[in-house]
């Protein structure tokens, strides 16, 4: 299942960046037995510093 949930700081702004987490679930439990981040975002410095957002993405998370 995938979710979008906020995380850490955003390294441009001061906006909590937006994850996309995939989660994998058990049939025997309610509760996610597995999640992974598949993508960081933050709508205002991707829409109007995109290269500078690139760039400081990859410095922190490598390839994004």
């Amino acid at each position: 299942m995938n979710i979008t949930r906020y995380g850490d700081h955003c390294p441009l702004c001061p906006m909590p960046l937006l994850l996309d987490v995939y989660q994998v679930h058990s049939a025997h439990s309610d509760f996610p037995i597995a999640e992974r981040v598949t993508g960081r975002h933050c709508p205002g410095c991707e829409a109007t510093r995109f290269e500078q957002w690139v760039e400081v993405m990859q410095d922190h998370y490598g390839a994004w």
